[in-house]
């Protein structure tokens, strides 16, 4: 890592992060180092179906089976990524777009995992014809996050340029649906559960992102070179019990659902039935297992914004070996 890069960033994250990780860690058990080295503290940006797995390894005890204490904690996704190279967590659930980013910056890190290898969304206006969104107000999170790459790849598969909209940043997922129900956004890319509200305030789906199947990774698990490096056990660990978290979610639909209604606070039955199915369905892989194809998509929409994006080479960030093959 360049040693400028490197300096601004730790900076970032220890003023960014300290107080939420020193919370979150706490004490590791009167100095037992082996606690310490099957404790880790994983980051995640948003509240979304999407980290179900790790909800479910959580709280159905996989990781505790494997030996391991893992906590999750919520990190914004400008927050997430300098916590991790800093090392205030060892593991991050993010996207490729700040994983490639990242990566740019300097920093040595690999994908060992996608929970997401395409872009979940369906995009939602109120228009006949696409071409009608000119000039009209579309909400994204950020300008560099998942949901903002998503954005640029619908217009693009509807003939639009990201300079034919105003890209409307709004922080988190469940700002822009809020402001894409309430009417001050004029188009969004959203996901179940929130699509059973989008639709009942007169949205129509008008592009099934999904179902485009373009390589991503809108999910995915990182941590460190060094990191695996020095607990390279703790994360074959960490992987087995998420790969039994994955298959879990796929065969027990009561437990999965019960747990997508706690943690999305949401009440609807079929909201969350559209949620269970779309995911554990469509979306989440049987094996987590990350590709280059995944990280390409996003290097090739931030390559002409992103200084060093463009240079990385990706077969070096890709690491699937920490995972088991398809039984």
């Amino acid at each position: 890592m360049k040693s400028g890069t490197a300096r601004k960033l730790c900076c970032a994250a220890l003023a960014a992060v300290t107080a939420v990780a020193l919370a979150a860690c706490g004490s590791s058990g009167g100095g037992d180092s082996s606690a310490a080295d099957n404790t880790i503290t994983l980051s995640y940006s948003q509240v979304v179906a999407d980290e179900l797995p790790l909800w479910i390894a959580d709280e159905a005890g996989l990781f505790k089976a494997h030996g391991l204490t893992v906590k999750l904690v919520s990190l914004s996704s400008s927050d997430g990524f300098p916590a991790l190279i800093s090392g205030q967590t060892q593991m991050a659930s993010i996207g490729a777009s700040e994983m490639v980013s990242g990566a740019a910056s300097g920093a040595d890190v690999r994908y060992l995992a996608t929970l997401t290898p395409v872009f979940p969304y369906e995009l939602f206006a109120k228009v006949e014809d696409p071409q009608q969104l000119r000039g009209k107000r579309v909400g994204v999170t950020s300008t560099s996050g998942s949901l903002y790459i998503a954005t640029l790849a619908a217009l693009r598969q509807l003939g639009l340029q990201p300079t034919d909209v105003h890209l409307t940043p709004l922080g988190s997922v469940t700002n822009v649906n809020n402001a894409l129900v309430a009417g001050t956004i004029d188009a969004a890319l959203s996901h179940p559960p929130a699509t059973t509200a989008i639709e009942a305030a007169g949205f129509k789906p008008i592009l099934d992102l999904a179902k485009q199947n373009i390589p991503t990774s809108n999910v995915g698990i990182a941590a460190t070179a060094d990191y695996l490096a020095s607990h390279g056990d703790q994360v074959r660990r960490f992987m087995a019990a998420l790969q039994e978290a994955i298959k879990r979610e796929k065969t027990d639909e009561a437990y999965a659902s019960q747990l997508l209604a706690a943690h999305l606070k949401v009440s609807d039955p079929r909201a969350i039935k559209e949620t269970y199915d779309y995911y554990a369905g469509e979306v989440l892989p049987d094996v987590p297992t990350p590709t280059v194809a995944q990280l390409q998509t996003s290097v090739d929409e931030l390559g002409s914004t992103v200084p060093g994006v463009k240079g990385l080479d990706l077969t070096k960030i890709v690491d699937a070996s920490f995972l088991a093959p398809a039984s």
